[in-house]
């Protein structure tokens, strides 16, 4: 059964989601790296309880808005100082990164692509195909080390499973930590 979605604009904060879930217990309050505020509703609570939830958690969204915006202006500052200019470079640094990486760790993939992407900063196909978002060259080293690394534990192991974490350790160090630190940049403003 799907959620229930309900779009409601709130006078302090804008546009607001609201989703009916049958598997949440209890009033869940999220806001993305674009500031959209989603509140996820247990099924047997109600919009008006959601709303009244939401006005109380006023001045935490207000802070949450700020930090957001200190790490977008962040992003945006790293991206701009950090940028490789010419397309070509950019491809060939990353191209040769992966290829390197490859062989440090044994990892074989089939082909690279590389390409400016705005949803994902990489992938691995069935086939063992890496993409790469030619953004990664705005990150810093050692996180665009670690998309590259776990594209290529995906040519292993195709899922986030459990499986895949322990397998991505025996490469990188607290992958988790990196993954966390990873999702502080917006790729949208890259």
């Amino acid at each position: 059964m799907k959620s229930e979605v309900n779009l409601i604009f709130h006078p302090k904060f804008g546009k607001v989601h609201f989703r009916k879930s049958n598997k949440a217990k209890y009033l869940r309050l999220t806001i993305d790296s674009s500031k959209q505020i989603k509140v996820t509703i247990p099924k047997f609570s109600t919009i008006k309880s959601a709303e009244k939830f939401l006005n109380s958690k006023s001045d935490w969204v207000e802070k949450q808005f700020i930090k957001i915006g200190e790490r977008n202006q962040f992003t945006l500052q790293n991206a701009k100082s950090s940028n490789i200019n010419d397309e070509d470079e950019a491809k060939k640094i990353l191209r040769n990164r992966l290829e390197e990486l490859s062989a440090i760790h044994k990892l074989d993939f089939n082909r690279s692509f590389i390409r400016s992407q705005k949803t994902r900063w990489g992938s691995c196909s069935t086939k063992n195909n890496i993409n790469l978002n030619i953004k990664l060259n705005n990150l810093p080293e050692e996180l665009r080390d670690y998309v590259i690394i776990h594209e290529l534990v995906h040519t292993k192991v195709k899922n986030h499973s459990s499986i895949f974490w322990i397998e991505m350790a025996k490469y990188y160090p607290d992958p988790k930590f990196a993954d966390k630190k990873l999702r502080q940049f917006n790729l949208k403003l890259m």
